[in-house]
Order: structure tokens, then sequence, then C-alpha cells
């Protein structure tokens, strides 16, 4: 991103375009990192981010669920979807991995010896959560990573059409009455041919598809645009999932666990996505809650948004990214003038006008001076408070006389502000 366009942007303060989604920055991801609950410790952190999906996996070969064919142990599990209800969210439950002692080989992941032990493990689980304990909004994701964990194909042996035909009728068998979501497929990166072979394979065997998944981790924004630019092209083939629910169950700048993940670069990066996604998908799940207990590498702690508790349950700056989001309200304003570096969200709630703006360049050099203005806003006296990401404040009082208001806004290499005119 050497060449690029600056931004210039403009504000119509007088259109609105609906309530501002938040729903696709408050959702999380925990990673198998131990085999126990991991966010209990940290339930008032996770709350603070008021997350409205929380993601789990390695539920199976993690929580001991399985005992033998039709023996079930839910009392690990259990403590899990408690804490993530406790912070005010519901599970989405990606259904992984088969244990060793139901796989073919031996080993977890693999594809099981007796598709009948999968699917009344399955089964035991819709029933629990959403028939028996009656949690309405559970989503069910069909596996995590096939592609990877299990080495799926979606042609050929060990086949994921196989893997979601027999999942989904297990979640339905399981809770008749639909008080959840079934999607998938949770792969590594957003391949086409997967997304086309599970449009198909549900569309043919009459299987709910509620959403659509896939993992992202990359610095630079343009590749998450191409991915659902391929994805609009695949709904033109299959009309009937247009309206799908888009969902990235795992996003970051790196797969690795990088020193970006301990600095504010993996803040802007998230800030940056929420900017450029809104209305693009309908969720995207950073990757993950908390650290494990051991460093994953000499330059980071972990992916983690907070440190492990063996090291203080500390939130890192990606931690104070979402919070800054949290802080936009109200309806969605029309906007235009975003560049290649600096893009923006606006909002108006109850007469108070923000705009989120971000400066993200992954090579750390670009800087920016913005020019903004706000059209069709009422003429009066107003408060212009200017908020930095992980900085401080700055207010000054202003008169509108006709109609508009026109500022510059310095913007350093990877910033974020936040401004907000307020009504006096």
């Amino acid at each position: 991103m050497a060449a690029g366009t600056p931004a210039n942007i403009y504000i119509d303060t007088a259109v609105t375009q609906g309530a501002i989604p938040s729903q696709l920055w408050r959702n999380l991801a925990q990673g198998g990192e131990e085999p126990k609950d991991m966010i209990a410790p940290i339930i008032p952190l996770v709350k603070e981010l008021q997350p409205q999906l929380i993601r789990v996996d390695h539920l199976y070969d993690y929580y001991d669920v399985y005992k033998n064919p039709n023996e079930f142990d839910f009392s690990k599990l259990d403590g899990v979807v408690k804490s993530i209800i406790a912070t005010g969210a519901k599970p989405l439950l990606s259904l992984s991995y088969t244990p060793a002692n139901m796989a073919k080989n031996n080993q977890n992941a693999g594809e099981p010896e007796n598709w009948g032990n999968w699917y009344s493990l399955v089964k035991a689980t819709s029933k629990r959560y959403s028939a028996d304990q009656k949690i309405d909004g559970i989503y069910y994701e069909v596996w995590n990573e096939p592609d990877l964990f299990g080495s799926w194909k979606y042609n050929k042996s060990p086949n994921y059409s196989q893997l979601y035909t027999q999942t989904a009728k297990a979640i339905i068998d399981g809770a008749p009455v639909k008080n959840y979501k079934i999607g998938g497929p949770a792969i590594t990166g957003f391949y086409p041919n997967w997304i086309k072979s599970l449009f198909k394979t549900a569309s043919e065997n009459n299987l709910p598809l509620d959403f659509i998944s896939w993992h992202k981790y990359s610095k630079n924004p343009d590749d998450y645009q191409k991915d659902i630019l391929d994805l609009s092209q695949i709904l033109t083939q299959y009309p009937a999932y247009f309206s799908i629910e888009k969902f990235i169950t795992e996003v970051g700048p790196d797969s690795e666990p990088s020193a970006w993940y301990d600095n504010s670069l993996s803040g802007i990066h998230l800030i940056s996505l929420a900017t450029r996604l809104s209305g693009q998908v309908h969720r995207i799940f950073p990757f993950e809650i908390v650290d494990g207990p051991n460093k994953r590498s000499d330059l980071s702690t972990g992916w983690g948004l907070i440190t492990h508790p063996s090291n203080g349950s500390k939130p890192k700056p990606r931690y104070q990214a979402i919070k800054l989001l949290n802080q936009l309200n109200g309806q969605r304003l029309s906007s235009g003038g975003d560049g290649t570096w600096v893009t923006s969200l606006s909002t108006i709630n109850k007469g108070i006008i923000q705009t989120l703006v971000v400066n993200y360049d992954p090579n750390n050099s670009h800087l920016e001076t913005v020019p903004i203005t706000y059209q069709n806003i009422n003429n009066g006296q107003y408060q212009i408070k200017t908020s930095r990401y992980l900085g401080s404040s700055t207010s000054k009082s202003i008169t509108i006389t006709n109609d508009i208001y026109s500022d510059k806004f310095y913007l350093e290499p990877n910033s974020a502000i936040l401004i907000e005119i307020i009504p006096q």
C-alpha cells in the first residue's frame, strides 16, 4: 500500500442508514489453550466489552464430554457455557473435535469410526443446551478449521459434506424447536470451492444453513475485502442464500503470535477493519480472548486481548480498541471520502454526532492531515471533543452558522480518534 489516496471525509448528518452495526465487533473467540474454562477467571473484564457472541472450540476433545457411545458428561462444558452467559453473551459452539476414542485413526479430529456415535454426541449437545436448558440464540458451527484439523475435504474422503449433513441432522434431532442457528465451515481462509460445496450440500439435502463462516489473518485490509467480493460473486449463483449471515469467526493481523498482539498495532488493525467491513459482513470475532499459560514466542505473550491469569489478567491494547468502538451509539450516518489509509464510521445519537477516524498503515509510516466536513448540521453552539485511542482528550467550543462544519485532524501513523460534536 505504498501508493494510495488521501482521505477527504464528508458526512451528511441528515441522512441515517439504520442502527450502528455494533454487532460486527461485539464478538470474541477463545481458542484451545487449556482444557478448562478459561473465561471464568476473567468474566468481569470480558463483560466490559459487551460481547454478543463468544465462540469456543475443542468442545469434545478438551472437556471430556464423550465417554462411550450414549454415555456423556457435560459437567466441564456446562461451566464454559455458564461463563459465556455470565458475560452477557450467547455461545457460538464450534462443534469440534471427534475425540480420539471415537475416530478411525485414534486421533482427535479424525473421521468417526461409527457416524452414529458422532450423531448421538451432537444430538445430546443440542438437546442439553437448546432444548433442556432452553438457551435461545446459540450458534452451532460445524467444526473448526476442517481443512486443517482432521484434513477434511470438500470433495473427497474424509468428506466435510458428510460431516455437515450428519451434524446438522443431529442438532435438529436433539432440539426440534429451532431456537438456534447452524452454519460453517470455519475454514482457515476463504476458499470458494468449500463455500460452494456447502451451499450445494445444504440446498440438495434440505438442511439448515443460517450462517457461513471462515477465518482470516492478514495485515492487509484488501485481503478481507477480496474475500467478501468473492463471496458476493458466489451468492449470485446461489440466490437462496443471498441474505445469509456472514461471519469471520477468527480475525487477527497474524496467524502466528507476533509483537502486534501486545502493542497498539493490533488495536488499530481491529478499528480499521470495523470501519471498512461495516455493512459487508455481519460479525467478526477477534481471536482470542485470553492468552495461554505459556508464551507463544519471544515476541508476544500470545493472541489474547487479555494476558493469562498467571501474567496478571491485564487488558492489552486490542481490548481497549473494542471499548473505543463500543462508544459509538445510535444511527449510522451517510458518509464518504475514505482513503487508502484513513477510514471512518459516523453516528448520531440524541443529537450528538460521533465520528471514529483511523489511520492504519501496516508499514507504520503514513501520516495524514484529514479534512472532515459535516453537512446539514443544525446551526448553534457545540462542544467538539476529540479523544485519542490510548491517549488523552481535548475539547473546544464552536458556533455553526451555515449548516456546515469543516475541520482538519492530524493523524500520526497507526492512530485513531473519536470526534464528538455535542450540542450546547
